[in-house]
């Protein structure tokens, strides 16, 4: 899912933020050249969860950092070719500092926006351009200096660039990462050392802003104490952002795997009617689980253009993949060796292009319960598979493998994941089905824009609390739907 919608000011930052930023920052780049903030209390979230949530991605405007004296100092020590080190250290012998129980509020003002730029949130730590809302852009978030050893060092690999500057009147680094894709995702970062407010600000920079006006952006920012104080003890920390815990795990008898034997795996084809757990509401609005639908792929149909879905609300990258033909543009796919980041950077081996299809998918949900269900979730995942030597095993579009590669990226839209479009949505324009009466059917319809290659090994997962990149507990015991091979029919 396309991550953000968020939220209100908050007076503080409680985990579950910092968990959006992570989960956001994530999705922006790539895991081994950017290390995001991570939660002290994370846990796995379901894919029901998730879209029943709608999660995304803002940033609150409260986390804390150091001490009111200003011999802190940051600096940026090269570690190879590719790879720095960012550090905080104290003028003093102590490599220790003592904080107070409480530190005050604080509030940042932007004295300069990039033209063209606008904040997508009231709290005003999320700024991109008006075509890319949720993408690139730049993105605030802030951690609290504490009292652990401040020569502890941030590292950071894949830099192409790095820079130790005075930003206004605040020390800090900028650096730029390898960036393959140009894609809007974050390939720039800067740290703000903020001493007098305990603070470290750190700016998360799409490859859609300019260095000098990020630069300009930065320098321009103003820190300033409020009245309100907050404890320090459950804020995020730099020692926690630069050598992360362990992520604590919900405690689950469920199995999650990326291969399983054939035979484990319950297999539907098209037409076939497979027996689902609803997650829903009775007609006092009391959630309900586990009261019985059944679901039936009804039809698969493969275009090369947007033609099914004229008339309806579509996507605005999936309108920008369209040619001037009216046919969905070719994707450029690179393949890619990694490089360490640290000696060296990632290589394209091998580039080629490659139809793109969308996928249009019928599919109708009765219900077989003897009471009325409300706002029934409904959520289809798409899954890719290779079946051979008995086994199902799981792939993701990047993460493929073969002779002198182990990662491909694309430059356009397709993609296996969670449901980018669907016909049915409440009044929020969630993907919930308003209500079923005993024995009721309705239709509801799923699209996604995929690679040609890939068609024949799409199984669409209907389950609610299932995912596209795992094969679960859940999956094992309710089953997927063999839509490849319709797809492969229907061209």
């Amino acid at each position: 899912m396309r991550l953000d919608d968020l939220r209100k000011e908050m007076p503080e930052t409680p985990d579950f933020i910092h968990k959006m930023i992570q989960e956001e920052v994530e999705h922006q780049m790539q895991e081994q050249k950017m290390i995001p903030i991570q939660s002290k209390n994370r846990h796995r979230w379901k894919a029901g969860q998730v879209a029943a949530a709608a999660i995304a991605c803002v940033i609150a405007t409260s986390t804390v950092a150091y001490a009111g004296n200003k011999l802190y100092h940051m600096y940026l020590e090269k570690q190879g070719t590719y790879s720095v080190t960012t550090t905080v250290q104290s003028g003093e012998n102590d490599s220790a500092v003592q904080l107070p129980d409480q530190v005050h509020q604080i509030a940042i003002e932007a004295n300069y926006i990039p033209e063209g730029m606008e904040w997508n949130d009231e709290a005003k730590v999320k700024l991109s351009y008006a075509t890319t809302p949720w993408q690139g852009g730049i993105s605030m978030d802030y951690v609290l200096l504490d009292e652990k050893n401040l020569k502890a060092a941030q590292v950071d690999k894949h830099v192409v660039e790095s820079e130790e500057k005075m930003f206004g009147k605040y020390e800090g680094v900028y650096l730029r990462y390898q960036d393959l894709q140009k894609d809007q995702s974050f390939n720039q970062r800067i740290y703000l050392l903020c001493p007098e407010e305990y603070r470290v600000i750190i700016l998360y920079i799409g490859d859609d802003v300019a260095k000098d006006e990020a630069v300009k952006f930065a320098e321009n920012l103003t820190v300033t104490e409020k009245e309100e104080m907050i404890a320090v003890k459950d804020l995020y920390t730099w020692s926690e952002y630069v050598a992360p815990a362990p992520a604590e795990t919900e405690q689950s008898d469920d199995e999650y795997v990326t291969e399983v034997a054939d035979s484990k795996l319950p297999i539907y084809k098209v037409g076939e009617s497979m027996k689902l757990d609803a997650f829903a509401e009775d007609a006092d609005g009391n959630p309900v689980k586990n009261k019985r639908i059944m679901a039936k792929v009804d039809q698969v149909q493969i275009e090369d253009d947007l033609s099914l879905l004229e008339g309806k609300e579509i996507p605005k990258e999936w309108q920008q993949a369209v040619g001037n033909d009216g046919k969905l543009v070719k994707n450029h796919l690179s393949y890619i060796e990694s490089g360490d980041g640290v000696e060296n950077l990632d290589q394209v081996v091998k580039e080629e292009d490659v139809r793109q299809r969308l996928v249009y998918v019928t599919v109708t949900y009765k219900n077989t319960s003897d009471t009325e269900l409300d706002n029934i979730l409904y959520i289809g995942s798409l899954m890719l598979m290779n079946h051979k030597n008995g086994t199902y095993q799981v792939y993701e579009i990047e993460d493929q493998k073969g002779d002198g590669y182990d990662k491909v990226i694309g430059d356009s839209v397709a993609w296996n994941g969670n449901m980018t479009w669907f016909s049915q949505k409440d009044e929020n324009g969630k993907n919930y089905i308003p209500s079923l009466k005993p024995g009721e059917s309705t239709q509801v319809v799923m699209a996604w824009i995929m690679d040609e290659p890939d068609l024949e090994n799409m199984y669409l997962n209907l389950d609610s609390s299932g995912g596209s990149y795992f094969i679960g507990t859940d999956e094992l015991k309710t089953g997927v739907i063999a839509i490849g091979e319709a797809a492969s029919e229907e061209r």
